[in-house]
């Protein structure tokens, strides 16, 4: 898989992951990383989960 942003200008650079919102396929230029909080199950202890969003999507979560 190839990076969406980089392909967009014409660069062929291999993607490295994919966003956790939209899927686009990210290099690690074009990748971010956020963590939450989150509780999965009721009663049990909040943890902390790591999710890689694009640059769009960082933007609309921010």
């Amino acid at each position: 898989m190839k990076c969406y942003v980089d392909a967009k200008t014409g660069i062929d650079k291999e993607a490295i992951a994919v966003c956790a919102i939209c899927g686009k396929g990210l290099c690690l230029e074009h990748a971010h990383e956020t963590t939450k909080q989150m509780q999965r199950e009721p009663g049990w202890v909040l943890h902390e989960t790591v999710y890689i969003l694009c640059d769009t999507c960082v933007k609309a979560v921010s």
